[in-house]
C-alpha cells in the first residue's frame, strides 16, 4: 500500500516537472524567435547617423601635378546627406582673394568622396596657400591652410638650326614662337603651349586620368602633368574648335602635312629633316636628324585616351585638323630610331602635341 502511494507520489512530481519544462521550453521559443525577428529588422534598417541631415565634412589635402604655373588641389568630402557645393580658396597668403570652382561642384549622399581642382597663371618658384571649402544648407566648413611651391621657370633648351634665319609669331596669352619658311608654308618651328583660345576664352587643363578619360570636349595637358619644354598636349577635340592657333594661323589639314613631306622628299627621308638634332629632346641615336628644314621636332610622346603618358624622347605625334573617321584623325609622328615621317590616325580623346601653319 505504502509502495502504490509513493508510486502515485513520484508520478505527479514527475507530472509537475515535465509541465515545468513544457511551459520553460515555451518560454524560450518565444524569447528567441522575438530575438530573430528584431536582429533582422535591426540589419536591414540603416542606422539614424548615415540618413540624418548633418553640416558638411572638408579635409584639405595635399596638392598633385604642381608645375611651373599650376597645380591640382584635392579634398575629402563628406556632404553630409545634403546637396553640397564644393570650392577651393587660394591665394599667395591666407587672405584667399581667389576662388575655385571644385570640378565636379556639388555632392550628396553620406560617403566621403574626393574633389578636385585645377589652377594655372601661377608664378614659378611662389609659394600658394589654399583650403576646400564644402557649403550645405545646415551649414560651412572649411578644411585647413595647406601650402605648395611651383617650381622654378622653365629655361627653354630648344637646339634650331644656327643656318637658317627664323621668324616669330605670339598667341593670345603673349607666348612667343619662332617660325620658319619651309617651300610654299611658313610653319611654327615650336609646338604649341597656349592654354586660351584665340579669342581669350580658357582649354580647360585636365591633369587628372579619369578626368580625362571621360572627355568629349576640348581639353589640354603636360606630359606627366610637369614637362613643359615639350609644349602642350591637345585633345582632338580642341583643334577642331579652330580656334587653338594665333589669329592667322590654323593647326594643318592632312593635306597640308602631305605638301609638307613631298617638298622633303618624301615620307622615307622627311622625318630626318624635320627633327631637332642631339640629344636634349630625343633619346640616342635620334636616327638620321639633321633639322635642314628649321622645323625642329621634339619628341614630346602622347597622353593615351585612358589618362596615361607614354614616348616622351622616344616618338613625337601632331595632330591635323582632318578626321578619318567618327572616333580618329588624321597625325604624324616621328621616332627617334628612323629617319621617316609616319602618316596615322589617332583616337580623338588622345593628347598631341600641335604645330600651326600660316593661313
Amino acid at each position: 500500500m505504502i509502495f502504490i502511494l509513493k508510486y502515485q507520489f513520484c508520478s505527479l512530481i514527475d507530472y509537475m516537472k515535465n509541465k515545468t519544462k513544457i511551459k520553460i521550453a515555451g518560454i524560450l521559443v518565444i524569447v528567441f524567435a522575438f530575438y530573430a525577428v528584431t536582429s533582422c529588422k535591426k540589419d536591414s534598417t540603416p542606422t539614424t547617423d548615415e540618413n540624418k541631415p548633418a553640416v558638411p565634412s572638408a579635409y584639405t589635402d595635399t596638392t598633385t601635378y604642381v608645375s611651373q604655373a599650376w597645380a591640382t588641389l584635392n579634398s575629402l568630402i563628406g556632404a553630409g546627406n545634403l546637396m553640397t557645393t564644393i570650392s577651393f580658396d587660394w591665394d599667395t597668403s591666407i587672405n584667399y582673394r581667389y576662388t575655385v570652382p571644385a570640378n565636379p561642384d556639388t555632392l550628396t549622399g553620406h560617403a566621403t568622396t574626393k574633389r578636385i581642382a585645377e589652377i594655372n597663371g601661377l608664378t614659378p618658384g611662389t609659394t600658394y596657400h589654399y583650403r576646400v571649402k564644402a557649403i550645405n544648407s545646415m551649414g560651412t566648413s572649411y578644411g585647413t591652410d595647406k601650402t605648395f611651391t611651383t617650381l622654378t621657370a622653365y629655361v627653354k633648351d630648344i637646339v634650331f638650326n644656327p643656318d637658317l634665319t627664323y621668324g616669330e609669331v605670339n598667341d593670345i596669352e603673349g607666348n612667343t614662337y619662332k617660325t620658319i619658311q619651309i617651300g610654299t608654308q611658313l610653319w611654327m618651328a615650336e609646338n604649341l603651349t597656349t592654354r586660351k583660345y584665340n579669342d581669350g576664352s580658357d582649354i580647360q587643363l585636365i591633369s587628372d586620368a579619369d578626368g580625362w578619360k571621360a572627355l568629349t570636349t576640348s581639353a589640354y595637358c603636360w606630359y606627366n602633368n610637369t614637362a613643359v619644354g615639350y609644349g602642350a598636349l591637345y585633345n582632338w577635340y580642341a583643334v577642331s574648335s579652330g580656334k587653338l592657333c594665333p589669329s592667322g594661323w590654323h593647326v594643318p589639314s592632312d593635306d597640308e602635312w602631305t605638301t609638307l613631306s613631298t617638298y622633303l622628299g618624301g615620307l622615307t627621308i622627311a622625318g630626318s629633316k624635320l627633327k631637332e638634332t642631339g640629344s636634349i629632346h630625343w633619346l640616342s641615336p635620334n636616327s638620321g636628324a639633321t633639322n635642314s628644314s628649321g622645323f625642329t621636332a621634339l619628341a614630346g610622346g602622347y597622353r593615351y585616351y585612358n589618362g596615361a603618358y607614354n614616348s616622351i624622347k622616344r616618338y613625337g605625334y601632331w595632330w591635323s585638323s582632318t578626321e578619318s573617321a567618327s572616333t580618329t584623325a588624321y597625325a604624324r609622328d616621328l621616332c627617334y630610331s628612323y629617319s621617316n615621317i609616319d602618316r596615322i590616325s589617332g583616337e580623338k580623346r588622345a593628347g598631341a602635341s600641335v604645330r600651326c601653319v600660316k593661313d
